[in-house]
C-alpha cells in the first residue's frame, strides 16, 4: 500500500469502525507505551513529509492492539463467572489420557478403584441387600464362593451370573459349581471386591461324580495354624453346593495328613446351604458389611438360633437383632412364625440395621432348611418384603458384582 492510498477521510472511516471501547487508564499511559514501541522510535529521514498520515493509522491501529486483548480477558472472565459450576471452559490433558479415536483411556488402577466404588454403592443391583432371592435369578445363574476376610473368616458371598456369559463360556452345558470354580475362580478380582487374594485354591482341584477331590502340594500352607485351617475348610463348603464331600489327596494319591490334626485326613462333608448356622454382621477394614455365620459354628435348632443372634458372640462378630426386640418362635406345618411381643415399627429402626435383621434372620433360617413368617409388624409392605404372607426363602447370602480380571 502506498502513500497515495491514505487520506483524512479513510483514516477516520477506519476508525470509525472500531468499537466504541471504554478505558480507563489515563493518556499519559498510553502515550508513554506508544513511546516505548521499537516501531515508531526507527530512525527518522529527512524529506518524508508523507509518513505522517500513515503514522497516524499506525498509532491507531497499535492501540487497538493493545485494548482488544484486555476486552477479551475480561469477557473471558465474566463468561467464566457466569457458566454453570459443572462447565469446565477449559481443557486439561493432563486429567484424561485419550486414545486415538477419542475415548477416554483409564488406568487399571483407576479402573479397579471405579468399579470397586460402584460395588460399594449399587450392589450392581442389590442395593443394600445382604441375600439373593429367587426372583433375582431369571435368566441367570448363581456362582457361590467363600472369600478370605479380614478376620480370619470365610464369608460366604454370590455371584449371579447372566445368562449371555453362562452361553457363551459354556455353550449349551448347565455348569455345576465345581464347573464355575474352574472356569472363574482365577479371574475374580478378590482385591477389587475388598478381599484378599485367596483364589484359586493351591494344587488341583478336581470333581468325580458327587466327590471335589483337591490334591495338595507340599507347603500348600493351609494347615499352618488353626484358623489358616478353618478358613480353608469353610471356604470349600461356601463354594461347592451340589457335592456330598471334598477328599483331600497328596500328590501320590495318599490321603493328606494335615499338621494341626496329626493324622490322615478324612472327607469334608458339604452341607450345600444347610449348615444349621446362624448369621451375625462382620465389618471388612474397608467398612464394608456382610452377614456371616460365627465361624460355620453349627446350631442345635432354629429357635435357640434365632434368639442366640440378640448376644454378640465375639470380638469379630456383631448381633443383627437388638437386645430390646422380643419375640417368639412357632413352628407350624411348612413355615416358621417370629411372632414379636411388641408391634415392630421397621421405619423407626435405622433402615440399614433394620434390613440386616430381616435378611440375617432369613437366611438363618434357610440355613435349617425353614421358611420364615413376620408376625406383628406394623408395616404390611416394607422394602421388597410383603409381611401379610411367608417371606422369601434366600438362595444365596451377599451378593457381589461379577467382577473379572
Amino acid at each position: 500500500m502506498t502513500h497515495k492510498n491514505w487520506n483524512d477521510n479513510k483514516i477516520n472511516d477506519l476508525l470509525g469502525e472500531v468499537p466504541d471501547i471504554q478505558d480507563n487508564r489515563p493518556k499519559s499511559e498510553i502515550l508513554e507505551r506508544l513511546k516505548q514501541d521499537e516501531r515508531l522510535n526507527a530512525p527518522r529521514r529527512k524529506n518524508l513529509k508523507w509518513w505522517g498520515p500513515a503514522l497516524a493509522a499506525v498509532a491507531a491501529l497499535l492501540v487497538i492492539g493493545l485494548l482488544i486483548p484486555s476486552m477479551l480477558r475480561g469477557n473471558e472472565s465474566a463468561m467464566r463467572d457466569q457458566a454453570p459450576e459443572n462447565i469446565n471452559l477449559e481443557s486439561n490433558s493432563d486429567d484424561k489420557a485419550t486414545m486415538e479415536d477419542g475415548s477416554s483411556k483409564l488406568s487399571v488402577a483407576d479402573e479397579k478403584q471405579e468399579k470397586s466404588s460402584l460395588m460399594r454403592t449399587t450392589g450392581a443391583g442389590f442395593t443394600h441387600h445382604f441375600a439373593v432371592y429367587p426372583e433375582d435369578i431369571a435368566d441367570s445363574t448363581l456362582f457361590h464362593l467363600g472369600l478370605a476376610g479380614d478376620q480370619a473368616s470365610s464369608i460366604p458371598v454370590t455371584f449371579v451370573i447372566p445368562s449371555g456369559q453362562i452361553e457363551e463360556d459354556f455353550d449349551t452345558v448347565k455348569p455345576t459349581s465345581y464347573d464355575l470354580y474352574k472356569k472363574y475362580a482365577a479371574r475374580i478380582d478378590e482385591e477389587a471386591l475388598g478381599f484378599q487374594e485367596y483364589h484359586p485354591y493351591k494344587g488341583e482341584v478336581n470333581a468325580d461324580d458327587h466327590v471335589i477331590i483337591h490334591k495338595l502340594p507340599k507347603g500348600h500352607g493351609y494347615d499352618l495354624a488353626s484358623a489358616s485351617m478353618e478358613v480353608y475348610q469353610h471356604s470349600l463348603q461356601d463354594t461347592f453346593y451340589g457335592f456330598q464331600e471334598v477328599r483331600f489327596e497328596n500328590e501320590d494319591g495318599t490321603p493328606v495328613t494335615f499338621f494341626q490334626a496329626g493324622e490322615p485326613s478324612v472327607p469334608l462333608k458339604l452341607p450345600n446351604g444347610r449348615n444349621h448356622v446362624n448369621y451375625y454382621l462382620v465389618e471388612q477394614q474397608d467398612g464394608q458389611q456382610f452377614l456371616s455365620s460365627n465361624f460355620s459354628q453349627e446350631q442345635a435348632g432354629l429357635v435357640e438360633a434365632l434368639q442366640q443372634m440378640k448376644v454378640k458372640p465375639n470380638d469379630v462378630f456383631q448381633p443383627v437383632i437388638p437386645q430390646d426386640i422380643e419375640f417368639e418362635v412357632i413352628s407350624e406345618a411348612g413355615v416358621t412364625i417370629v411372632k414379636f411381643a411388641q408391634p415392630l415399627d421397621l421405619e423407626a429402626l435405622d433402615q440399614s440395621k433394620a434390613l440386616q435383621m430381616i435378611e440375617g434372620m432369613l437366611l438363618t433360617a434357610a440355613s435349617f432348611d425353614e421358611q420364615l413368617q413376620f408376625d406383628n409388624v406394623i408395616q404390611e409392605e416394607w422394602n421388597i418384603f410383603n409381611f401379610s404372607r411367608p417371606l422369601p426363602v434366600p438362595i444365596g447370602s451377599n451378593p457381589l458384582p461379577f467382577m473379572l480380571k
